[in-house]
């Protein structure tokens, strides 16, 4: 007992010194886990692996963009809606998941893509984050070089954040917009849309900061580059021209202008030529469609069928046609790309075929003997009708695509 008190009393004593010399030296310790903002934000490196964050939050964004398709009649979308009742919403895609693939003004577009809206303001604020903070690191930058590769990550996060407000815009017109961290909702939760036309503005200027400061040439597989910028900006304006030209009738207040449409249709083109011209950027196989043998064989492919396969597909960097794109990582890694599991038929590995073209969209390419039109093909159920393959003009009959543009 009288060992135990005293242990307590020393205990005691040892905390009111620990009082006495300041106890925040042993309570505020570094941790062990985690990189204080304050230690971080030093290097090039440490700028480099904020970005990489970005794009890993951003190219969620744009992964599955074949899933608007669906609200055409040219794509079904699994889970689509019957045009007679309600829409289907898709469970799969992250950022697209329940969204409703229902083209009717009713159910609108983008009107229940809450997910999409989430996660694009969760990539504005990550790319405002690593702007901000590397802005802050370029006064000291140790050498010029070292200043233009921090001015070039900085392009390359107002790129994807150009890139991200383009498609706000494009679903819901006027947005909210900010271009500082936020570190809590209440910072943003009232503040009201900017008009599309600022936003606009706002991405024309991250689109053009971008050019200004990026390399000719991506540094590496998946990073950004001059031609990118040109094109993105160039897209924004032909956008912008159409909307002045055709108009945006479902946004209030939008207002059309002939003279400012032809203005950014000029500068549009102005754009895309240097993109065509200026960066050395080759299509595949020259452009060239190649051949394609009896339908249904396989023996003989077009040129098309090559792009998608490892040892002859397009390459990346200066040989290829790639202006921008994003990398994927392999299975386990959470950066993995799922177009084969949309696509593929259940056939193929872990595919579910969420997504597959309808057969009307073959009717949309002409004759390659004629250059006219075929006949449309006729929708027939294999299994129901046994003769269904071999029927004239059947859509389940290869010889009905015979002359046709096989792309």
């Amino acid at each position: 007992m009288k060992n135990i008190i005293s242990t307590i009393g020393c205990v005691a004593l040892l905390a009111s010194a620990v009082a006495l010399t300041g106890c925040d030296s042993l309570l505020d310790q570094t941790s062990s886990s985690e990189v204080p903002a304050s230690e971080f934000w030093k290097t090039e490196e440490d700028a480099t692996y904020a970005l990489m964050g970005a794009y890993q939050h951003v190219r969620g964004l744009f992964d599955r963009d074949y899933y608007f398709d669906g609200h055409g009649e040219l794509l079904r979308v699994r889970s689509q809606g019957v045009l007679s009742t309600s829409p289907g919403n898709i469970v799969r895609g992250g950022a697209y998941s329940n969204g409703n693939y229902y083209p009717d003004p009713m159910w609108g577009y983008g009107k229940t893509f809450d997910a999409y809206y989430e996660m694009a303001y969760g990539g504005v604020n990550r790319t405002n984050y690593v702007i901000e903070n590397v802005q802050k690191m370029i006064p000291n930058a140790a050498t010029e070089e070292s200043r233009k590769n921090l001015e070039a990550i900085v392009g390359e996060a107002r790129l994807l954040r150009g890139m991200v407000y383009f498609r706000l815009i494009t679903m819901w017109g006027d947005v909210p917009y900010f271009d500082k961290v936020v570190n809590d909702n209440s910072e943003v939760q009232y503040i009201s849309r900017t008009p599309i036309a600022q936003v606009k503005d706002s991405i024309l200027a991250d689109f053009t900061y971008a050019f200004n400061t990026l390399p000719d040439k991506a540094s590496e597989e998946g990073r950004a580059a001059k031609p990118a910028a040109l094109a993105f900006r160039g897209k924004m304006k032909l956008y912008w021209a159409s909307w002045k030209k055709n108009g945006w009738p479902e946004l209030e207040g939008f207002q059309t202008n002939e003279a400012e449409a032809r203005e950014y249709y000029a500068s549009a083109a102005e754009d895309f030529s240097h993109v065509i011209d200026d960066y050395g950027l080759d299509l595949f196989r020259g452009g060239a469609p190649g051949q394609c043998g009896e339908p249904g064989d396989g023996e003989t492919l077009p040129n098309y069928f090559y792009m998608f396969i490892p040892s002859t597909g397009n390459p990346g960097g200066a040989e290829g046609e790639f202006v921008f794109y994003f990398t994927h990582g392999g299975p386990g890694t959470g950066q993995g790309e799922s177009l084969m599991r949309d696509f593929g038929g259940r056939s193929v590995g872990n595919s579910q075929n969420w997504v597959y073209p309808e057969y009307v969209l073959a009717d949309r390419y002409q004759s390659t003997i004629t250059g006219d039109y075929c006949e449309p093909l006729v929708q027939m159920n294999p299994n129901t009708n046994p003769d269904a393959r071999t029927t004239p003009n059947s859509a389940v009959n290869p010889q009905s695509y015979a002359n046709r543009d096989y792309r």
